[in-house]
């Protein structure tokens, strides 16, 4: 049976989010979404725009109302709030801009909306939790639609805390999304060559994936090689495989809407003794990190300081990138592993152990999600924690 998250969680996540605003005073909250940037949107109410940009308006009590463009109200019906949360809005539409003459559509202004969730009194201090991605021209809209002298203050930092504190049904659904990754790499093995490309090493994986029950990758799938596996991120090409060149793969894939993540390197032939011992290195790194030095009640820094030491103690000086991130309904989530970033670690974080190593000729990274525990962490993956010569 596909496993899901009830929508009970949904409410729960609105009457947290409701808690927190009535701390602050805030008479309602709006987040914005697009297909590419979602994950507050969809963490309220399981909403995905597709082309067209949404949104969640959530007064201090009640339901919450699900914003749309208009193209298809029955889509963004599908949530656990139902057909009675949707409402055209007119400040809303395709990413090109605002399309208001869909047939039999009604659309609504902002001003009329923040009146709804409010009984008619309006808002007068409005928190916007996508502030860092909400189009200026919409942005203009929301400013003139609060109450004279209102305020539309920046709460993104409400959602982040949601977020990072994930309920059991999320943590098991970042699991379940965990264990269909690895096994999808681990299917793909036996069937790829040196003589594939890039492109079609990617579509073997994005293949098995959707085989074993994925949603669709959580991000895009990642094999690049050589010289350019360097760079810390990439795209792939038409290039080759080809033999005695490093492979850096990293997939992940959606499993009810949560994300995971899953990266090995890979090498047809036989890897030179260097490079296997920066492979050892990180593996060793790598567990140390994710089955030692995390605990609850440590901080984000405290554990990214720790990494960084171990870097530089072992002679490769400062670490190419962070130390590990969380993940959710998006792959890159806080709390991010890294200076100037002192988040306590709690019980019920689903975090990505994302360690990537960088040398002269090559990059690679190992990635494996776990969860933080009462006493330590549990891991979700830890299949191919070798040197992969095929």
């Amino acid at each position: 049976m596909v496993k899901t998250i009830p929508d009970s969680d949904y409410f729960e996540r609105i009457h947290r989010l409701q808690a927190k605003m009535a701390e602050r005073d805030l008479d309602a909250v709006l987040c914005y979404a697009d297909t590419g940037v979602y994950e507050n949107v969809f963490y309220l109410s399981k909403y995905w725009p597709l082309f067209e940009v949404g949104g969640v308006l959530v007064g201090r009590t009640g339901t919450p109302l699900v914003l749309i463009g208009g193209e298809a109200p029955e889509f963004g019906g599908q949530t656990p709030f139902g057909m009675d949360a949707v409402r055209g809005c007119s400040a809303f539409g395709h990413t090109s801009g605002p399309v208001r003459d869909w047939i039999g559509v009604t659309y609504h202004s902002l001003s009329e909306l923040f009146g709804e969730v409010t009984g008619g009194k309006g808002v007068k201090r409005l928190g916007l939790a996508d502030y860092n991605i909400t189009p200026h021209p919409l942005y203009e809209q929301i400013c003139a639609a609060v109450q004279p002298s209102g305020e539309v203050i920046d709460c993104g930092d409400l959602l982040i805390d949601l977020r990072m504190n994930k309920s059991a049904y999320e943590q098991e659904m970042v699991r379940e999304a965990c264990l269909l990754s690895q096994k999808a790499f681990n299917d793909a093995l036996g069937k790829i060559h040196p003589d594939m490309t890039e492109y079609e090493l990617e579509g073997v994986l994005a293949a098995e994936l959707y085989k074993n029950g994925g949603e669709g990758p959580s991000f895009p799938i990642l094999c690049y090689s050589g010289y350019r596996s360097r760079s810390g991120i990439g795209r792939s090409t038409h290039n080759k495989l080809g033999r005695d060149t490093l492979i850096n793969i990293d997939i992940g894939c959606h499993y009810a809407g949560y994300a995971s993540a899953y990266g090995r390197p890979i090498l047809f032939g036989k890897m030179p003794d260097s490079m296997k011992k920066e492979i050892d290195f990180m593996l060793d790194l790598h567990e140390r990190l994710i089955c030692e030095w995390v605990k609850p009640g440590m901080t984000s820094e405290a554990v990214y300081q720790k990494y960084y030491d171990w870097f530089v103690d072992h002679g490769y000086g400062p670490p190419p990138a962070s130390a590990s991130h969380g993940i959710g309904v998006f792959e890159g989530e806080p709390p991010t592993f890294r200076f100037n970033n002192p988040t306590e670690l709690k019980p019920g974080m689903t975090i990505a152990g994302d360690h990537f190593f960088r040398s002269k000729e090559y990059g690679f990274r190992f990635e494996d999600c776990y969860r933080i525990t009462e006493t330590g962490t549990e891991l979700f993956t830890r299949d191919n924690w070798r040197c992969i010569e095929l």
